[in-house]
């Protein structure tokens, strides 16, 4: 007898969509295709595939070697996780802002020459696999721009990644002029454009409920793709800026993805970068939350706060300068930041982005040798 789909291990609103769609055992679900399943339930592909995996492996039974159990993660010895080195390094593509966040990486890099308005970059990253990054701004400060040039900074040396795209921003069109001004900036490129599009992974979440989804499923997406060793969410706070949101409902969410982000990192080995939306946020003259009628100064914060975070997330947030400023800043803070006690430099820097859409260090200031 087959076994009813409500065996699978899937969230609550999945086996209802199931059921009302005729899906009633495992054995309903053989023939269907992921494409035609995503579409008849109205859950993004990735899901759907991972419904018809679990469906096939009930099916076959504890005997079948296709329901092969994921095995646990296998303990290293300090030596190994020593001589394994950190991986790959993940380039914002501009000199200054990989010298910000080389404050807080564990390469301890120093930052390295401006690259001149994006010709002959010098990809020397400070991202490494491990590292959690928020990045916060007000619209066109450049977070999806400064997340997208990572991924394409890793793609162009192999590295792949996986784009959870919530607003549609992340387009195959945009991510396909980037790559090729992308190529073009560089003097001796080692991939083809359509290398660098076949290691970007894009997932597209619609709806609040699809990203609860996608993160309740993302730990079995990355263990299936072990090459991908960056994860973009691209914007983290889209699907959960509601005012309305109970607040039960709200920290429920928050410990998911804490949990799913702080998985990716460490047991999968990637480096997560998550862009989120400000806020505004009243505060007294004592910095407590306030309201209309007690609120002393206004405050723009990154609008999930530091629920999902912890104290290694390494928080930049982008913002324009004043009127008559065409440069973009940024400023990197963590709560822990160990190993860079002996650094001096400010915790903040400048960049621009150049005529190809892609971040970039403006040219020094001309000298007298130079006139």
């Amino acid at each position: 007898m087959s076994a009813p789909t409500s065996h699978l291990s899937l969230p609550h609103f999945l086996k209802l969509a199931l059921a009302e769609n005729g899906y009633h055992t495992v054995t309903d679900l053989e023939g269907s295709s992921p494409a035609d399943l995503a579409a008849e339930l109205g859950i993004g592909l990735v899901q759907a595939q991972d419904v018809l995996r679990q469906a096939a492996s009930l099916a076959a039974g504890p005997s079948r070697p296709s329901s092969r159990p994921s095995s646990p993660t296998r303990p290293q010895t300090a030596a190994d996780l020593l001589h394994a080195g950190p991986g790959p390094r993940l380039s914002t593509l501009s000199g200054a802002l990989d010298g910000l966040l080389a404050h807080y990486s564990p390469l301890h890099l120093e930052p390295h020459p401006h690259n001149l308005k994006g010709k002959e970059r010098a990809l020397v990253g400070a991202v490494v696999p491990g590292m959690v990054l928020e990045i916060s701004g007000p619209p066109g400060s450049g977070k999806s721009v400064v997340a997208l040039s990572m991924a394409l900074s890793g793609a162009v040396e192999g590295t792949a990644a996986l784009v959870i795209d919530t607003e549609g921003a992340m387009t195959a069109q945009r991510i396909e002029a980037a790559a090729r001004a992308f190529l073009d900036s560089l003097p001796e490129p080692g991939s083809t454009v359509e290398e660098i599009l076949g290691r970007i992974h894009v997932m597209r979440v619609a709806t609040q409920v699809q990203m609860v989804a996608v993160l309740h499923t993302l730990d079995g997406w990355l263990e299936s793709h072990p090459a991908v060793k960056l994860l973009v969410i691209d914007t983290l706070s889209y699907h959960f800026r509601q005012p309305s949101l109970e607040l039960s409902v709200r920290k429920r969410i928050m410990e998911l993805i804490k949990l799913s982000v702080g998985k990716a990192a460490t047991v999968r080995g990637c480096a997560v970068i998550a862009t989120c939306q400000m806020a505004t946020k009243l505060l007294t003259a004592e910095n407590k939350r306030a309201t209309f009628e007690t609120g002393e100064r206004a405050v723009l914060m990154p609008s999930l706060g530091d629920a999902w975070t912890t104290e290694r997330t390494v928080r930049v947030a982008l913002f324009r300068g004043r009127a008559g400023d065409d440069l973009r800043y940024a400023h990197a803070s963590t709560t822990s930041t160990p190993g860079s006690s002996h650094r001096s430099d400010p915790p903040w820097a400048s960049f621009d982005i150049d005529t190809s859409g892609l971040p970039c260090d403006m040219p020094p200031a001309p000298t007298d040798d130079d006139v």
